[in-house]
């Protein structure tokens, strides 16, 4: 089954948030699967039928959400599993709402979730969902970690979209044994910034996507949210995901370099655990 955690939220409130960093996507997908639109025919050869012209592409499958609390971005996978879809309406006639598209799953009809019933980071700049005034966007649906999905397919009127086989294979899969190499040096020379690197190996026999939020605590900063590494790993493979920071070293001083304290912490909060790393800097002659 799968390993879930959860970072507790920091009590500490910043002045302002990093700059917003998405969640990634883009599970390999055969293309002739990813998309499929539905025209409705008329009977009036002389008059221009009406569109449906909806486009459908899977986004990403993933084990867990990246949300925003207060300071800091972490996990939550209260859901088995989540689907993110990119749907284009904006050459609709009459483009349906975000209600009108459901995930038939197994025998299960599952409606669309509500932006404002997440706090996703992916909403933190910007409303990049499907609907209201948002003819093109994605739609979240949360599944069941395991599920028979020969007859996987969203629906909407006038339309459907159905999986292909990869992304059948994940759905009908619960979430493979996965491990984890979180490293960051534990020196950095004065003005450089410190290598975060993360490492997922996959042992099961399906493809998995990993996520994690990933935060920083220093220089002189109380908590920020760094970035949000989402990648798929391969059944029997590894892939590993790099991050070099950009934030101002200056603010540390000439007698805080090589003080045996450190100046920098990282932390992660995965599907696979949670961990730390902490950074010191050092003066450039050390």
């Amino acid at each position: 089954m799968r390993r879930r955690a959860l970072l507790s939220t920091s009590g500490v409130v910043l002045a302002g948030l990093a700059g917003c960093l998405s969640e990634s996507s883009d599970d390999d997908e055969p293309a002739n699967d990813t998309t499929n639109s539905t025209d409705t025919p008329t009977d009036a050869p002389t008059t221009e039928p009406p569109r449906s012209a909806v486009t459908v592409s899977l986004e990403s499958y993933q084990p867990a959400i990246i949300q925003l609390a207060t300071d800091s971005i972490h996990t939550a996978s209260e859901a088995g599993a989540y689907l993110f879809l990119s749907v284009d309406a904006s050459e609709a006639d009459d483009p349906p709402s975000r209600s009108d598209f459901a995930f038939e799953l197994d025998g299960t009809s599952h409606s669309p979730v509500k932006p404002d019933e997440r706090r996703l980071w992916r909403q933190y700049s910007e409303d990049g969902s499907y609907g209201g005034e948002n003819a093109t966007g994605w739609l979240l649906f949360e599944l069941p970690e395991a599920a028979a999905a020969e007859d996987a397919r969203v629906t909407w009127p006038d339309g459907e979209w159905r999986p292909g086989e990869s992304l059948r294979t994940r759905l009908a899969a619960e979430y493979p044994p996965m491990s984890m190499e979180f490293s960051v040096p534990e020196t950095v020379p004065n003005g450089e910034h410190p290598m975060v690197t993360i490492t997922v190996q996959n042992e099961g026999a399906v493809d998995a996507r990993f996520v994690a939020g990933l935060n920083r605590v220093g220089p002189r900063i109380a908590y920020t949210p760094v970035a949000a590494p989402s990648f798929v790993v391969p059944a029997g493979g590894s892939e590993t995901w790099e991050h070099t920071g950009d934030y101002d070293t200056t603010r540390l001083q000439d007698d805080e370099l090589g003080d045996g304290q450190h100046d920098v912490t990282y932390h992660l909060d995965s599907v696979l655990g949670r961990e730390s790393r902490d950074v010191s800097y050092v003066s450039d002659d050390s």
